[in-house]
């Protein structure tokens, strides 16, 4: 009798599983075929027409051979930075979307299908069981599958079985039979490529009705999508890969795109993520992806190596906030403003399966906006600050930090892009989609303090050689700061961002280098819009195509005008030789050779004209309170609010610290707030802060005197701590007699 029970309850849960298992295959299929998309949609319309022309091109008879094979490619070719067999397979799949996509004129097209199943007999001359894999180990455990894989999904019992089960046998013995392990080459997989290894485990189950094998999918899914103390989404929402290297929009971008997919494809069955790995996921889409976006643009600090790719967008982080908005998050709200906000600016080719989601977010007419205020990334050495009109970042590096890299020889002049590197647009294009980034000096990135020598612009790459990398704010504002030692280079400095409402202030001190090269600071290097636009330069200030500057004190300030030609070749990575031509202003401080302790202070007010500068300028609404080797600091006199970095440990102006801090104070004679962090980064210790004026707070321990309140804030990695406080009553003397 209790086998009986036993073996009825293991038939009911294998019942049970076999039909999650059938809800997540039509929820692969409906994802790749917008079932229930509206087809009248613009964006839906357009994506289909394209989705049938692209599929008529590739399969033209002057490009698509009988056998299957397609004549520009070059299937002897071994996989390296790319592999001309991938595009077989990347177009494969788009003709199996053409073919299973209603709404199209290839929709269950005969034709298509004879193709489909020649293109697929092909694949194995290249990616067969016995083929052996060389060159580049990604191609062959995650990039063919990733696309075959789905292909294999929504054509099985359409196409020759002996070919189908072929390449099944071939794709599983090279991605293995767990995701979490090693394919047939390459290392064990984390981060993004986790995710891809568990969509490609994710195919095999469909394709073998493996419930064991999407159960493992999960878990493996489950755990990525937590914060990582190695590779993948941190503690403070951005995304490492390749080790301790910022990758929010490269890696990170996929991570977010695949992930929000995988929610989509396995809701509502065992197989979905767990609530607190999809919590995880969602604020790391909120804070993390949409934070690092402006326009249809990732920000150029967190793509690393992919700046040198003229492909290079925002289209992973579009991809995943539609996604996004459709499953219950705490942070749907947030998700749904930013999905609305770049769908309004983004015009290029969207896949039909976005295209539904995409037009379903425009029908709801969400309240479309980007998130605006001040987040320091703590795990990344990287800030962001932005307003309604303008996006600003600044990455540095650090001895917990990478510079960046140039794997497969891309990116081998960007060495420079974490000294310091400011970034600033006001409408989301000024340095992308317009092949700028071939054209620029690599030397004069904006912001940076630099050496100028043969190597400067180089691949270079590795962690820092100081420890002294950080930031806080309050959310709306704040401040970071670092102490620059470029790898290569005998030039050190210390060089602090000031935040404010609607002005960044600029201060670098110390700047020593050993040596007959000229050390520059780069205010900024701006590619113009306009040819034929001019700095507008008075006493004290300019302006040029809605950017500001303003010069607290008299500045030395070198402004070129240069039209540059330069290619994506010469960048690495790409084999596009033509020669794109553009101009800029470049405005620098020139501190000569082998200057000792020099400065630079100037203060970039984004969003303006002429006009408004000049009012700003004349009402000097900023203050520098010092910058030197002990503290950099400075006070916005509308508001109060104060910025400090102590260097180490110091006082000014009232304000204290017993160890180097970053510090950002706001609030009236009430109510204040103070936001610290250790910039160093340290995980246990604590430091103290000590403010003028008697304080109360829970936030943490403190104490008070008549004329000062001393707070202790634990070191915590970096992250920013805010304490509210409260001002002490003030005690009254007894009436005399």
């Amino acid at each position: 009798m209790k086998r009986i029970l036993l073996a009825i309850v293991l038939l009911a849960a294998s019942t049970v599983r076999a039909t999650e298992l059938d809800t997540v295959r039509a929820q692969f299929t409906g994802y790749y075929t917008a079932a229930g998309a509206d087809a009248s949609a613009p964006r839906m319309r357009k994506a289909l027409d394209e989705l049938e022309s692209v599929t008529r091109q590739i399969t033209g008879p002057d490009w698509l051979r009988s056998d299957g094979s397609w004549t520009d490619i070059n299937y002897d070719e071994i996989p390296d930075g790319g592999w001309g067999p991938w595009d077989h397979t990347r177009r494969l799949i788009v003709m199996v979307k053409a073919y299973r996509t209603p709404g199209q004129g290839l929709y269950r097209n005969a034709t298509l299908l004879t193709q489909i199943n020649a293109a697929l007999a092909y694949t194995k001359t290249f990616y067969g069981a016995s083929v052996l894999p060389t060159g580049n180990w990604w191609f062959w455990t995650i990039g063919i599958p990733l696309d075959l894989g789905p292909s294999l999904v929504l054509m099985q019992g359409d196409v020759d079985q002996k070919t189908f089960d072929d390449l099944v046998t071939a794709m599983q013995l090279r991605i293995g039979s767990s995701p979490a392990a090693r394919g047939i080459v390459g290392p064990v997989p984390v981060g993004e490529n986790l995710v891809w290894s568990s969509y490609t485990h994710l195919c095999l189950a469909l394709i073998r009705k493996d419930p064991v094998m999407l159960g493992a999918v999960r878990d493996a899914m489950a755990s990525v999508t937590r914060t990582a103390a190695a590779e993948g989404i941190k503690r403070d929402r951005s995304f490492h890969q390749h080790g301790a290297q910022l990758y929010t929009g490269g890696y990170g971008g996929s991570f977010a795109n695949d992930t929000a997919r995988y929610a989509l494809m396995t809701g509502g069955t065992s197989y979905e993520l767990p609530a607190d790995s999809l919590a995880s996921f969602t604020d790391y889409v909120a804070d993390g992806i949409a934070w690092s976006l402006y326009g249809s643009y990732f920000d150029v600090s967190v793509i690393s190596r992919e700046v040198a790719r003229p492909t290079t967008s925002g289209f992973n982080g579009l991809a995943a906030l539609p996604q996004s908005t459709q499953f219950a998050s705490a942070r749907q709200g947030e998700i749904r403003a930013a999905a609305a906000k770049m769908l309004q600016t983004w015009n290029g080719t969207m896949p039909t399966e976005l295209a539904g989601l995409a037009a379903k977010v425009e029908a709801a007419r969400y309240p479309a906006a980007w998130p605006s205020g001040h987040r320091h990334y703590y795990s990344s050495d990287y800030t962001v600050h932005r307003r309604p009109g303008w996006f600003a970042s600044v990455k540095m590096f650090s001895t917990r930090t990478k510079s960046g890299e140039s794997t497969n020889d891309e990116n081998i002049l960007g060495s420079r892009q974490s000294d310091g590197r400011f970034y600033l647009v006001l409408r989301g294009d000024e340095y992308f989609g317009r092949d700028v980034i071939p054209a620029l000096d690599w030397t004069r990135l904006p912001g940076i303090t630099v050496e100028q020598k043969a190597d400067t612009a180089s691949d270079n790459y590795g962690y820092g050689l100081r420890s002294f990398a950080g930031g806080t704010g309050d959310g709306q504002n704040g401040v970071s700061a670092m102490d620059l030692a470029p790898l290569g280079s005998k030039l050190t400095a210390r060089k602090a961002w000031f935040f404010f409402d609607d002005a960044i202030v600029f201060l670098t001190n110390s700047i020593t280098a050993a040596s007959s090269n000229r050390v520059e600071t780069i205010v900024n290097q701006w590619p113009l819009l306009n040819e034929s636009s001019q700095l507008l330069r008075r006493d004290d200030w300019a302006v040029l195509e809605g950017v500001g500057y303003w010069f607290p004190a008299p500045l030395d300030l070198n402004v070129t005008r240069e039209t540059r030609t330069g290619t994506w070749a010469s960048l690495g990575g790409s084999t596009d030789t033509t020669a794109h031509t553009r101009s800029f202003v470049t405005l620098s401080v020139d501190h000569g050779t082998a200057p000792v302790n020099d400065t630079a202070e100037y203060v970039i007010v984004p969003n303006v004209d002429a006009t408004s500068m000049a009012a700003w300028a004349a009402a000097r609404p900023l203050s520098i309170l010092a910058n030197n080797d002990t503290v950099s600091a400075v006070r916005d006199h509308r508001t109060g609010a104060t910025g400090v970095t102590f260097w180490r440990a110091g006082s000014i102006d009232g304000i204290q610290s017993n160890a180097p801090a970053v510090v950002y104070i706001t609030g009236d004679t009430r109510t204040r707030r103070v936001s610290a962090a250790d910039p160093n980064g340290n995980t246990i210790g604590t430091f103290q802060i000590t403010i003028p004026g008697a304080w109360l707070t829970t936030d943490v321990p403190s104490t008070h005197t008549t004329r000062s309140t001393t707070l202790t804030f634990n070191r915590n990695g970096g992250e920013t701590k805010t304490v509210a406080l409260t001002a002490a009553p003030t005690k009254r003397r007894a009436a005399g007699r």
